[in-house]
């Protein structure tokens, strides 16, 4: 069947069915906010498979987060295609390959750098943490741009960047250093597993040939957060038979700070002759007065909606000391009796922003879980079938066992089920905890059936990593785990996250906290590409939201006995002036422009 009746194409608009059903190659879609650009993908795949295009055996798709790797399997697997299939972050891919040529060589598979932070300290006996995470943070930049040691104050220096240790070349021979004691320790950070596959991939035909013979078809998300390093081995895996797909929005760029390149999806065309490209627009996400506001702070049109009208976004201005209450009275105000409380997150530029906030809200007995909760190695349950495999044993027979013990757990009457496990993984008659609020017990339905979703979630980035290894051990999983260690399933309570840990997720509700000159934009982007990453960044966070956006500022924040008066966001200013006669918003819009005047009036005076 290949006509506009077929199933794989069925509920699709022109644009995405267009999108799905082209043969261009190499091809980069630009997919906006809440496009469908999954849907799209995961039909795409399936199509091509079904018409004889491609060979699902030989496709890999690409993604920056196993998150997003495990969505992308997900529903390829309800459409009938996930088992052949193969999808993961560059890391993992890059990984496995490195592991794949260790073994057909009779060599040492990589050996990986478990803590960076320690070898640091070693490094530099005086520093703290925050230094030892800025100097690990700055060395992933160089090594993302591609910038070595010597290399590094003149490429500082253009990029505006401040060196961690004060003085660029002091920061150049930590860097250098570091590298030095990789070499003589024989290990591989996360940097290197990139570098290392790109170097076979140029250097060792016969490897490379096997390695572009294996991943025929490639498909790449996210592509405008790429950066200089996995854009190269991209190249690297491309032959002369392969076919491309890169897929992303310029309007979501966020991570140049991190040593991405936006610039490498608007000139995608160059490094890709004849390269097509085409558009998907229309948002399915979004009321319209959402997407209104998110075209605001872009300063362009918005984009097309599907989503009925709902109603306009809100201001609140309020008093620092204030801000917990109010939120809390508006998260309360939107919980509906029986509902999720998940359906409403709150986000805010920096982490630092949250953590009063959570505590606020907790005291006020609303459940939250917050980006640090959410990582899967961290998590009891997670940590108790960690402990249940040994380092060398198969990942396949590990995966398969514990899926069998997880089915008779959690069965009607327990079954053959161990309690002693059932109390450790918190999902049986035990207790334990599902480690998101002090209220939440794995000792309630609700909580066991998160517990098991954390498990499941476990044992499918698992098998996601199967796919790309199928001979792989416990121990190199858990390694590979450690480069992206986000977990999917979470329990109930209202989502806290920054705005660059809410890509790729959407609430019903949602609440953007701190939107105040210097948090938004924050106060060290001070070059025109920093700031036009700020407002991208905004961007995204205000297309978060489905049915309900609301915005919070505060006119004056404290600390001790001093107080600071605060100016609004630019960009809260220019989401004002379409709603200013809203129902209940008239003072605060107003007060929106009063602060701006009265800052600048006062910054005239000290002049």
């Amino acid at each position: 069947m290949t006509g506009d009746d077929h199933p794989l194409l069925a509920g699709l608009s022109a644009e995405q069915r267009e999108a799905v059903t082209t043969r261009a190659s190499p091809l980069c879609l630009i997919a906006g906010a809440g496009s469908g650009k999954t849907r799209v993908l995961t039909r795409r795949i399936a199509w091509h498979a079904d018409q004889g295009h491609i060979d699902p055996r030989r496709t890999l798709a690409v993604t920056f987060t196993r998150r997003a790797a495990r969505e992308l399997r997900s529903r390829l697997r309800q459409l009938g295609a996930a088992g052949a299939v193969k999808a993961g972050t560059f890391h993992s891919v890059a990984l496995a390959q490195l592991r794949r040529h260790a073994a057909d060589s009779d060599r040492r598979p990589p050996q990986i750098l478990d803590n960076p932070a320690k070898l640091i300290a070693e490094l530099h006996p005086s520093s703290d943490r925050r230094t030892r995470n800025d100097i690990i943070a700055e060395i992933s930049w160089c090594r993302a741009r591609l910038v070595t040691a010597g290399d590094y104050p003149a490429a500082a220096k253009a990029a505006g960047r401040r060196a961690p240790l004060g003085r660029y070349e002091c920061f150049a021979g930590t860097f250098g250093d570091y590298q030095a004691a990789k070499r003589k320790r024989r290990v591989l950070d996360f940097d290197d597993v990139l570098a290392r596959a790109t170097e076979m991939m140029e250097s060792l035909p016969q490897h490379a040939a096997a390695q572009r013979w294996l991943h025929r078809h490639l498909l790449v998300d996210e592509f405008q957060d790429i950066n200089p390093l996995q854009f190269r081995l991209l190249k690297s895996w491309l032959g002369p038979d392969s076919t491309l797909l890169v897929v992303g929005d310029p309007d979501q760029a966020i991570y140049g700070w991190n040593g991405a390149d936006p610039k490498l999806i608007d000139s995608v065309a160059e490094h890709f002759p004849g390269c097509a490209v085409m558009h998907m627009r229309t948002n399915f996400r979004s009321t319209p007065e959402v997407l209104t506001a998110a075209g605001r702070v872009l300063g362009r049109a918005p984009q097309p909606a599907v989503r009925p009208p709902g109603g306009d976004p809100t201001i609140t201005v309020c008093d620092g000391a204030e801000e917990a209450e109010v939120l809390a009275r508006l998260i309360r105000r939107r919980h509906r009796p029986g509902s999720r409380w998940r359906r409403q997150a709150v986000l805010a530029r920096t982490n630092s922003q949250l953590e009063p906030l959570r505590q606020a809200l907790l005291q006020r007995n609303i459940p939250v879980v917050t980006t640090g909760e959410t990582g899967l190695l961290r998590r009891p349950e997670i940590a108790a079938v960690r402990e249940s495999w040994t380092d060398n044993a198969r990942l396949a027979s590990c995966v398969a066992d514990t899926r069998q013990w997880l089915q008779e757990a959690s069965g009607d009457g327990g079954g053959a089920s161990d309690d002693g496990h059932n109390a450790a993984f918190g999902i049986g008659n035990g207790p334990g905890s599902s480690g998101h609020t002090p209220a939440t017990r794995a000792d309630t339905p609700a909580a066991r059936a998160d517990v098991k979703a954390f498990i499941e979630a476990f044992l499918d980035f698992a098998e996601d990593h199967l796919s790309l290894d199928p001979d792989a051990t416990a121990g190199a999983f858990l390694t590979s785990l450690r480069a992206d260690d986000r977990a999917l399933g979470r329990g109930d309570g209202v989502d806290l996250t920054t705005f660059h840990g809410a890509k790729g997720q959407e609430w019903p509700i949602v609440y953007l906290v701190g939107l105040e000159d210097g948090y938004v934009p924050i106060h060290h982007a001070r070059t025109a590409e920093a700031r036009a990453e700020e407002r991208r960044l905004l961007h995204v966070a205000v297309t978060r939201a489905q049915q309900e956006l609301h915005l919070l500022w505060c006119d004056q924040r404290h600390n001790g006995d001093k107080t600071f008066l605060k100016a609004p966001s630019p960009w809260v200013e220019a989401i004002s002036e379409g709603f200013s006669g809203a129902t209940g918003q008239a003072d605060n819009v107003a007060a929106v422009g009063r602060a701006r005047e009265m800052l600048r009036a006062k910054r005239d005076e000290q002049r």
